[in-house]
């Protein structure tokens, strides 16, 4: 079905220089990608179809546990700085990345078919989600209205939980993976998704200064969701673990730089 092409983690910054890249974009109301996960169900809730989408692939209680965490900015940064393999020690405590920590945690299943964002999609798939006045102008990145209407809410609740670019006027061959998973098409390992997104990102970053980082970082809320569990593990309180002198010496950006919100597209 696929093959691997070479692309950096940010692919989202990269063009193929179509005439519909090149017009002017709109601008951004905080200047850089807003990556956090929805802090509250309300627009999942109020997409029936996408609910269902996401009960159907066990998907759903995770996007809750998104919801219901506070996630930490500087935990994800400095977790992400510290991962090396499937491994990272904060505070004197050792958290592992993966497939199964992941599953774990999330309550998402391990089982479908691996997939990463450096893979390509058959031109046959794009057909039940693009506009067929559009199919013949598809380039490896496509402006998100070709789109169909009936998957546009879907699709951005995907890129919002599970591919978190940030932005949403681009689309790539894996959201087109996705939606494939999420409509029942063909099976995804989701977490498999996740767990290389975090390594492709880690790389990225490991490179960036503190400044740059958080316009890289993403998955805030499920870092925390991976490390809560694996702290109740150790008999760590998350109080206890974030009062740490570890923490309190990070050189990272002020966490009040940042405020949730979406993107304005």
């Amino acid at each position: 079905m696929s093959s691997d092409y070479s692309s950096d983690y940010e692919m989202e910054t990269h063009s193929d220089s179509p005439t519909e890249e090149r017009a002017p974009r709109r601008p951004h109301k905080s200047g850089r990608h807003v990556r956090e996960e929805p802090t509250t169900l309300t627009k999942l809730q109020a997409c029936p179809f996408s609910v269902s989408c996401f009960r159907f692939q066990s998907c759903y209680e995770f996007c809750e546990k998104v919801a219901n965490v506070q996630f930490y900015h500087e935990l994800a940064r400095l977790f992400v700085l510290h991962l090396y393999g499937a491994q990272v020690t904060l505070a004197g405590v050792t958290f592992t990345l993966t497939l199964e920590s992941i599953s774990l945690a999330t309550g998402m299943p391990k089982i479908g078919e691996p997939w990463t964002k450096r893979q390509k999609v058959d031109r046959q798939h794009y057909k039940p989600y693009v506009k067929l006045a559009f199919l013949r102008q598809l380039k490896r990145v496509f402006p998100f209205r070709y789109l169909k209407n009936e998957y546009a809410p879907l699709t951005k609740l995907i890129m919002k939980y599970f591919s978190c670019e940030g932005r949403f006027s681009r689309l790539y061959a894996y959201h087109i993976r996705l939606l494939m998973h999420f409509t029942q098409v063909c099976m995804m390992n989701i977490p498999y998704f996740i767990c290389r997104n975090i390594e492709r990102m880690t790389a990225l970053v490991q490179h960036k200064t503190p400044e740059q980082q958080f316009n890289s970082i993403c998955h805030f809320a499920l870092v925390k969701i991976l490390v809560v569990p694996q702290l109740d593990l150790h008999g760590i309180t998350w109080d206890d673990f974030i009062s740490r002198d570890f923490f309190r010496a990070s050189q990272g950006p002020s966490e009040t730089r940042f405020e949730i919100g979406e993107p304005s597209h």
